[in-house]
């Protein structure tokens, strides 16, 4: 039996909300400093509604063996324009503030407004931007703040790899990082690899170093992080470089689209790739009840190259469904009588109620869809 379900056009989308919280420790050896025991508590909160997002992200860390301690708070949004060929205009703000025990002022505190310029396919793209701001350190007066961005970026199937150039002037100082990365997102997992060569003022630390994170979801709240590496000083940010290791529980009000496994010297990505991507759109959804007793979802977005689905059946885990071509996807599932909670996403796009399903608000904020099986 089958049960056809047709679109209509999608009302403006609520915002969605994430709250999570990593509590961890690290092995940290700062350049020119011995190497310390860390106790790390990382609040994150985000904010997606349309083609705006903020994030709003604190670090704190408590050095064992001397009692000091450090902490980052960082705010930033984003705004993409919509669609014109394949071309999109972003605007992007961030704001940081670092601080140390012992110091009475701020140890660094920056602006940056970046303009970028995205041209993107369905599985590749490039961005071209440039940014000011001011760097303050200390009782120092602020510094001038220019970098320029360019980058691209390809997608296949789970895997994604970037390329990118940052040449970047904080007052007299001159340099230009060149970093590379590589992120694979299977089911309830995401591992993460980058490595950077920097140019020109090095000042203290390596010009040259790598790191590797990875996030595996236990369930849709919670999930074990960790990470290793070299990572460069930040300049800009008043943050040293350094060599690590770290491992965390993640507490969260669930699963988000994109994890974020980086637990040093990145606290915001510049860009997100999913939303970058020339959006799909879901047509059709049926549910086919098979011979067994199982019954096959089937979605049909024309467009799309990659569909997944949460729902209460999936404990809120992201799924991903197979495509059987002519841009239909299919998931065959067990599912009990009664009514059940789903949503669906096309190319790492925001989760959205399937279409024709009546839909209600969630504990988040956000939609999510109602799926009554008979």
């Amino acid at each position: 039996m089958t049960f056809p379900i047709e679109s209509s056009p999608l009302a403006a989308q609520h915002a969605q909300v994430t709250g999570s919280l990593d509590v961890g420790a690290a092995s940290v050896a700062y350049d020119e400093f011995l190497r310390s025991s860390v106790a790390t508590l990382s609040p994150a909160f985000r904010v997606e509604a349309g083609r705006a997002s903020f994030v709003a992200r604190g670090a704190y860390s408590q050095f064992l063996e001397t009692g000091n301690y450090s902490f980052e708070g960082t705010l930033a949004a984003s705004v993409m324009s919509p669609a014109v060929w394949k071309a999109r205009g972003e605007l992007f703000a961030t704001a940081s503030n670092t601080r140390y025990s012992r110091l009475g002022d701020s140890a660094a505190t920056n602006l940056l407004a970046v303009g970028r310029v995205h041209i993107a396919e369905a599985d590749r793209g490039l961005w071209l931007g440039t940014g000011f701001g001011v760097v303050t350190q200390g009782f120092n007066l602020p510094d001038d703040l220019v970098q320029a961005d360019v980058g691209g970026w390809w997608r296949s199937g789970e895997a994604t790899l970037t390329a990118q150039a940052l040449p970047t002037r904080v007052g007299s100082l001159k340099y230009a990082d060149f970093i590379v990365g590589a992120r694979w997102s299977p089911p309830r997992a995401e591992v993460t690899a980058t490595a950077g060569y920097r140019q020109g003022a090095v000042s203290t630390g390596v010009s040259r170093w790598a790191e590797i994170g990875g996030t595996y979801w236990l369930m849709s709240h919670l999930a074990l992080i960790g990470g290793a590496g070299v990572f460069p000083t930040e300049l800009w940010r008043g943050l040293p470089g350094g060599r690590y290791a770290s491992a965390a529980v993640r507490i969260a009000t669930h699963a988000p689209r994109a994890s974020d496994p980086a637990r040093v010297a990145e606290l915001t990505q510049p860009y997100e790739l999913g939303r970058l991507r020339p959006s799909a759109s879901a047509a059709q959804f049926t549910v086919l009840t098979e011979p067994n007793g199982t019954r096959t979802l089937r979605l049909r977005a024309p467009g799309a190259t990659a569909v997944e689905l949460i729902g209460d059946f999936t404990d809120w885990l992201p799924t991903p469904l197979v495509s059987s071509g002519n841009g239909t996807f299919t998931l065959n599932v067990f599912l009990s009588p009664g009514i059940h909670r789903v949503n669906v996403r096309l190319d790492g796009g925001p989760w959205v109620a399937p279409p024709g399903i009546s839909k209600v608000r969630d504990a988040y904020g956000g939609e999510v869809g109602l799926l009554v099986v008979q």
